[in-house]
C-alpha cells in the first residue's frame, strides 16, 4: 500500500476550523485542540520547485463547487490552458472586495503560501462597488487603492510577482445591442495604480467588452450562467445570470486573461500552451465538493479528545450540514458500529497515521447475529461495521474491517460479514483497506433503480464470497483486490455479485487493478449476478480492464447463481494481462468500438457532471500547493 498522509490542502482547508467549530455547538479542549492541529505554518512548503499562479478575487474569478456546476469562475478554467510549468490555486471567495477579503486573513493565509517565482492576479471591483456595505465597499480613488496596495506589497515580500487584473464586464446591453460599462470608476483606479507602481495589468475590463461586444446579446447567453429548466440537475428551475459564467464563458475569460499576461510577458514564454487549443470546458475544469476557500468543521477523534469514538463524532455533526465535516481519527483499533446517516452529508474520515492500517474501524457482526433486543439476527446490510448513507462521503487513509470468525461459527446459517456499506451518492475513497470474508464490501444505493456512484482509488479490498456486491455504481482505479484462500482446490469464492438495475448502464469498473491471491490456480471466479429476491431487472454489469489477474483466476471466470445464467449479466473484460488473463469463448472482450463508453469517466458523470478522479491533477485550480 502506497504512503499517504493528510495533504496539504486538506490541512489548509481546515483554516479557521473553531469558528466553524463553534458554529456546530461544539466546544472544550478537544475543539481548542482542532483549531491547534489545523493551522497552517507561516512559512511556505519546503521543496515545491513548480511556481504557482494563485488567483483572489470575487465571485468572476472564483472556483465553485459540484453542486453548482456549470457555474465556474475564470480563476477555475485557467489550469486548461497551462503547460506543465506552473499550477494555479483559485483562493477566490464569492462575494467579497478588496476590503472585506483582506479583513478576512484570507490574504494573509494566501501570503503564507507565496513563495519566489510565484505569481499572485488580484481581481477586485464587483463587490468594492456596493459601499452602501461598510464591510465591502470601498472609494476608487483612496480606499480601493489602499487595499490593492497590499496585496501587491505581500506579494513583492515574499519574491513573488503581483498582477493587477481589472474587473470582468458584467452582461449588459443597451436596447441596440450595445455592450455597456459596469463598474464605473474602478476599472480605472486599477490602471492608475498599475502604472504607479509598476504592477503588470491584465486589463480584464477592456478585453471582456470586446468579447461581449463581438458575441452580442445573445451569443452571450453561452458563456453567462443561462439555463433552461431540466437542462441541468444543479439547476432545475434553470437559470439567468448576467454577472456569473458557465463553462464556457469562464474559459473564454480565463483565455483573455492568459493572452493577455503572455502579450505582456508577464509570465515566460510558454506558461500558457493551450490558450488556442479546442477544449472541453464542461469536461476539463474541475468542480470540487467544497471550495478551498469554505472552511470545513475539524473534529479529532482518539485518546485525549473530546470525541473517544468515531460515532460520537459523527452525532456531534448537525442533520442537514452544509459544510464538510473533516473527523480526523488518531491511530488506534476503533470497535465500534458507525453509522452515518442519509440527512449528514459531507462528513469525511480520514486517519492520522503513516499508513492506512494505523487506523482501524473494526466490528464483528454477521447476518445471523442476533441483535440484543431480540428482534432476530442483523442480516447482511445490518451487520456492517460503517454503513455510510450521506451522500459526498470522503475517506482515506485508514482500514474498514469486519473480523468476524467464520471457523468459530460454523452453527451460524448466515455467515456474510460487512467491513462497508455504502448507500450515499459520489462517495471518494483514497488510500483504504475493506477487510472480511463473505461480502466485505457492499456498494448499493438508497433505492431500487436510483444509482449512487462510488470512487475507490488505490484502495485494497479482500475477501473470498461475493465480497464486492449490490446495486451501486463503483469504480475501483489502481486498486489490489485480494482473493482468500478457502482451502479448497476447486472453488476458492467470487470476487462480485453485482445487482445494478438494467435501467443504469454503468455498474463496476475495475481499471488498472491487480487481481491477487495465495488460492489454487483457476479457483476463484471474477463474478456471478445476483438477483435479490429473485429480482429480473438487477441485471449485474461488470467490466475489467487494463487490469492483472494472477493465476488464481479461473478459465471460466463468470459464473451462474441462484438459478440465473450468467450470460444474461452484463459481464466484460478487455485489455488484460497476467497468467490469469486470456481470451476464450467464454469470457466476454468488450468491444473496442465501445471502449470510450466505458470508461472511470463515463461511469462516474451522471448526470450532474461528477469528475472526483480530476482532484489533484493539473486541471484542479482548488488543491493547494504542496512539496512536489
Amino acid at each position: 500500500m502506497r504512503r499517504l498522509k493528510p495533504s496539504r490542502r486538506s490541512i489548509l482547508a481546515a483554516v479557521a476550523a473553531g469558528a466553524a467549530t463553534a458554529a456546530a455547538g461544539i466546544s472544550g479542549p478537544g475543539a481548542a485542540r482542532s483549531q491547534a492541529a489545523v493551522r497552517p505554518a507561516n512559512a511556505s512548503p519546503q521543496g515545491r520547485t513548480r511556481p504557482v499562479i494563485f488567483v483572489v478575487g470575487d465571485s468572476t474569478s472564483s472556483a465553485y463547487q459540484q453542486s453548482e456546476r456549470p457555474r465556474a469562475g475564470w480563476g477555475q478554467a485557467l489550469p486548461l490552458l497551462l503547460g506543465p510549468q506552473a499550477g494555479v490555486f483559485d483562493y477566490a471567495w464569492s462575494g467579497a472586495s478588496s476590503k472585506s477579503f483582506a479583513d478576512a486573513g484570507l490574504l494573509d493565509e494566501v501570503t503564507a503560501m507565496l513563495q519566489p517565482g510565484d505569481y499572485l492576479l488580484i481581481s477586485f471591483g464587483h463587490n468594492d462597488e456596493k459601499v452602501q456595505d461598510p464591510a465591502r465597499g470601498t472609494d476608487p480613488q483612496t480606499t480601493f487603492k489602499d487595499y490593492l496596495q497590499k496585496y501587491i506589497d505581500s506579494a513583492r515580500a515574499r519574491g513573488a510577482k503581483a498582477v493587477l487584473v481589472t474587473p470582468v464586464e458584467r452582461r449588459r446591453f443597451s436596447a441596440l445591442g450595445i455592450a455597456q460599462d459596469s463598474h464605473g470608476a474602478y476599472p480605472q483606479a486599477v490602471r492608475e495604480l498599475a502604472a504607479a507602481t509598476g504592477t503588470p495589468l491584465v486589463d480584464l475590463t477592456a478585453s471582456s467588452k470586446d468579447l461581449w461586444q463581438k458575441l452580442g446579446p445573445e451569443g452571450t447567453k453561452s458563456h453567462f450562467l443561462y439555463a433552461s429548466p431540466g437542462q441541468y440537475p444543479q439547476y432545475p428551475e434553470g437559470v439567468a445570470d448576467n454577472t456569473h459564467f458557465q463553462a464556457e464563458g469562464a474559459l473564454a475569460v480565463a483565455r483573455l486573461v492568459a493572452s493577455e499576461l503572455q502579450a505582456q510577458q508577464a509570465v515566460p514564454p510558454g506558461y500558457f500552451q493551450h490558450v488556442d487549443a479546442q477544449l472541453d470546458p464542461l469536461g476539463g475544469i474541475h468542480w470540487p465538493s467544497e471550495r478551498p476557500i469554505d472552511k470545513p468543521v475539524v473534529l479529532e477523534v482518539g485518546a485525549g479528545s473530546v470525541f473517544r469514538t468515531v460515532q460520537a463524532a459523527v452525532d456531534a455533526v448537525p442533520a442537514g450540514n452544509t459544510h464538510r465535516t473533516q473527523i480526523r481519527i488518531a491511530p488506534g483499533t476503533y470497535r465500534e458500529l458507525i453509522r452515518v446517516p442519509a440527512n449528514k452529508p459531507r462528513i469525511s474520515f480520514i486517519g492520522l497515521g503513516d499508513r492506512a492500517e494505523d487506523v482501524v474501524l473494526v466490528y464483528n457482526n454477521a447476518s445471523g447475529t442476533p441483535k440484543p433486543d431480540g428482534t432476530g439476527p442483523y442480516g447482511t446490510g445490518g451487520s456492517a461495521s460503517v454503513r455510510i448513507d450521506g451522500p459526498d462521503f470522503t475517506a482515506a487513509n485508514l482500514t474498514f474491517s469486519n473480523d468476524f470468525d467464520e471457523a468459530a461459527n460454523q452453527e451460524m446459517k448466515n455467515r456474510q460479514a460487512v467491513a462497508l456499506f455504502l448507500t450515499g451518492d459520489r462517495a471518494v475513497l483514497r488510500n483504504v483497506r475493506c477487510l472480511g470474508n463473505q461480502d466485505t464490501l457492499l456498494v448499493d444505493s438508497p433505492s431500487r433503480g436510483v444509482q449512487s456512484r462510488f470512487f475507490f482509488s488505490h484502495c485494497y479490498v479482500e475477501g473470498d464470497v461475493d465480497f464486492i456486491f449490490g446495486r451501486g455504481t463503483a469504480v475501483f482505479s489502481g486498486c489490489e483486490i485480494r482473493s482468500l484462500d478457502r482451502g479448497s482446490d476447486s472453488n476458492n469464492g467470487y470476487v462480485s455479485a453485482g445487482s445494478l438495475n438494467i435501467q443504469i448502464k454503468h455498474g463496476y469498473l475495475f481499471a488498472g487493478c491487480r487481481f491477487v491471491s495465495d488460492a489454487a490456480a483457476g479457483t476463484v471466479h471474477l463474478g456471478r449476478p445476483w438477483h435479490p429476491s429473485g429480482d429480473v431487472e438487477a441485471i449485474a454489469q461488470v467490466l475489467i480492464r487494463d487490469s492483472w489477474l494472477g493465476a488464481h483466476i479461473s478459465g471460466t471466470p463468470w459464473t451462474d447463481m441462484s438459478g440465473f445464467s450468467w450470460q444474461e449479466a452484463r459481464f466484460h473484460e478487455l485489455n488484460n494481462n497476467g497468467p490469469g488473463s486470456r481470451v476464450t469463448p467464454t469470457r466476454p472482450q468488450l468491444d473496442p468500438a465501445l471502449a470510450g463508453e466505458y470508461t472511470l469517466e463515463a461511469y462516474l458523470r451522471g448526470a450532474d457532471g461528477w469528475a472526483p478522479q480530476l482532484a489533484g491533477t493539473r486541471a484542479d485550480s482548488t488543491a493547494a500547493p504542496s512539496g512536489t
